[in-house]
């Protein structure tokens, strides 16, 4: 299986790759954790599971496919989906589904996905059987990648076609994964021979000009992931081919710069360039490649440090800005906080590439911005209501577009619910990282132990973990002791408190022979703070622990939310109100709701009195604030 490959094979296939410390971790997926009641991540997803995921019909996603392989159509079934998915990246919400439904059917259960996706790819067979191009499978004609060499020919309409047939694979490898369904992976294997048969066939500086993404702001050649999917490719075929045609994504014009530590990212595509970050931090997981290892953990430390709001997403516009822009003049016409900061799609692949760091080294750090990403970008894109997605995440004196069509984020946005079952846990031999406290059952199938996790952290809960099932040998559980805690956490194992629990932003480690019943509970402290802006100290944003707070602006004169992803963005943001008031401190000005949870209504905070704060995905259909200005007095707040 893709990501449970033993170290044995992996050395066959790939002789440095004990050196490249690819193995020190490995993410347990969606296959072998469930989500528990008691958490917003298990309400989204169920509603996803029900509702949104469920809705999509697979004639209609396959309609193009069908069409261009000159294959009957079924009965009643007119058009495909309207939108980019009919458009300019024809096709890309099939490949979205497979991942999806297959992530949804392993982490859940829901036998009608798993149905629905082997229905999906032996139809998809057929029309690749169809098109007779060799291994060729698209919703639209070769003639894009014609176009994209240079060469006459039709395109229809497509611009961006490697981005499209990058989902496609990616979705054919998860039903494979996570479903075994054989033939996705045949397909994958054969459209992989097409392309890199074709990519062989021209020579290196064909290859530049067609993979040279940092002409514009908008390139018109944007290739996804395509690194990441055929090196995961090769991972479970063992062909090295596979590896080799990955690694020509990795342009050393964008690799280069990143390994000898130079931020060159403002003006570019945000979307673009992380999908390729993902790629190139994957293919050093498997090489070794000193460069490549480099040059993705520097890309990380960018963007996250450098070009990330408070919420852990980021971009202008879908552009990367000036380091340490955040709250002020932006990319985005010199606009302050406009509605089209923190595209979704980014903070969906920045968690994939956080995943592979974080098997390539386990680090704190690592899972503190995939904590911050997911509780307060991730999960605030998906309304409670209906299930529909965002595109941009507005942060001041905005509101959310719940988006309407096929875009790109809307792709991405059902591939997110079913992957909040991963990066909670990762393993390697006898170890298990804890990195999220979100309540699930763990069936580490590796030791035989069945780890149950309950407590939301998110309403201040303790977290406790009860061993279902135990194993037949010593195992080191290894929980994270999050930066934000207000107070020392306390960590105990069958009622006895242990002498350490570790500092902040560091892992406590329990070893031993565990035996069913044991139970280990581990108290984390939260507290009301503020956080402070990378480029205005007066610029504040308030989390109670790991959970950002929004202030709600109301509902007045709002139109319907339910729109196209551009449809508000120049819609003119309501006033923020300042905080005025000589503490620092949150908890000195804001007090709890009674009778709600994670709910605080601000007093003695001059404009801001009786605004009312809640967890950012909690507020959906209104507007809201995450950023405040604090009133001079109370500037000199150090991080």
């Amino acid at each position: 299986m893709l990501k449970t490959i033993t170290i044995a094979i992996a050395l066959f296939c790939f002789g440095t790759l004990a050196q490249a410390g690819a193995s020190a971790a490995r993410e347990i997926d969606a296959g072998q954790v469930r989500l528990l009641p008691g958490s917003p991540f298990y309400e989204r997803q169920e509603l996803h599971r029900r509702g949104y995921v469920a809705s999509f019909e697979a004639d209609k996603l396959l309609f193009h496919y069908r069409a261009l392989a000159g294959l009957p159509q079924p009965e009643g079934v007119k058009a495909g989906y309207g939108g980019w998915d009919s458009g300019f990246i024809r096709g890309h919400m099939a490949g979205h589904y497979l991942s999806a439904a297959s992530r949804m059917a392993a982490a859940t259960g829901d036998a009608s996905l798993r149905e629905k996706v082997d229905f999906m790819v032996g139809e998809l067979a057929k029309c690749q059987d169809a098109l007779k191009q060799g291994g060729y499978l698209a919703a639209f004609p070769s003639g894009a990648f014609d176009r994209l060499e240079g060469k006459p020919s039709n395109s229809g309409g497509v611009v961006v076609p490697y981005y499209t047939i990058h989902k496609i694979m990616a979705g054919l490898l998860d039903a494979h994964h996570y479903l075994a369904n054989t033939q996705a992976l045949e397909i994958a294997v054969k459209m992989a021979g097409y392309f890199e048969k074709r990519l062989a066939a021209l020579d290196a500086e064909q290859i530049e000009k067609i993979f040279r993404t940092d002409g514009s702001r908008n390139p018109q050649n944007e290739f996804g992931a395509m690194s990441d999917v055929l090196a995961e490719l090769c991972t479970v075929t063992g062909d090295r081919r596979h590896l080799d045609a990955a690694r020509l994504f990795n342009r050393s014009w964008f690799v280069g710069p990143l390994a000898k530590g130079e931020d060159r990212l403002a003006g570019l595509h945000g979307n673009t360039h992380i999908a390729q970050a993902v790629g190139v931090a994957h293919c050093a997981n498997l090489t070794g490649d000193v460069e490549e290892m480099k040059a993705s953990e520097n890309f990380w430390k960018f963007v996250t440090r450098e070009h990330s709001f408070v919420t852990g997403g980021n971009s202008f516009k879908e552009w990367f800005d000036k380091p340490g822009v955040e709250t002020g003049a932006s990319i985005d016409d010199h606009k302050e906080l406009p509605a089209t900061t923190a595209e979704s799609c980014n903070t969906h692949n920045m968690l994939k590439l956080t995943a592979r760091l974080f098997e390539r080294e386990p680090r704190a750090e690592y899972a503190e911005f995939f904590e911050r990403a997911l509780y307060n970008h991730l999960l605030a894109t998906v309304a409670p209501d209906n299930g529909a997605v965002t595109y941009f995440m507005p942060l001041r004196g905005n509101f959310r577009t719940y988006l309407d069509g096929t875009f790109c984020c809307v792709g991405s946005g059902i591939e997110n619910t079913p992957r909040y079952n991963e990066g909670i846990y990762f393993r390697h031999d006898d170890s298990l990282w804890v990195n999220l406290y979100i309540p699930s059952e763990l069936d580490w199938r590796e030791m035989g132990l069945v780890l149950h996790q309950e407590g939301d952290l998110t309403r201040g809960e303790a977290v406790r973990f009860t061993i279902v099932k135990a194993g037949k040998q010593p195992a080191s559980l290894n929980f994270r002791i999050p930066g934000w805690i207000s107070q020392p956490a306390v960590l105990k194992l069958n009622g006895k408190a242990q002498e350490s629990t570790g500092k902040p932003s560091t892992y406590v480690s329990l070893k031993r022979e565990w035996k069913k019943g044991d139970a280990v509970v581990l108290t984390l402290p939260a507290s009301l703070r503020l956080e402070q802006a990378k480029d205005d100290t007066s610029m504040v944003s308030v989390f109670f622990g790991p959970v950002l707070l929004a202030g709600e602006l109301g509902r007045g004169n709002m139109p319907k939310d339910f729109a196209g992803n551009d449809a508000y963005v120049k819609t003119p943001a309501v006033p923020v109100p300042e905080i005025v008031g000589s503490s620092l401190n949150p908890a000195d000005w804001l007090r709890p709701i009674e009778g709600a949870t994670t709910a605080f209504r601000a007093h003695d905070a001059g404009p801001a009195d009786g605004m009312v704060f809640r967890p950012l995905y909690e507020v959906h259909h209104q507007r809201y604030s995450v950023y405040w200005r604090i009133h001079e007095d109370a500037a000199g707040m150090k991080r």
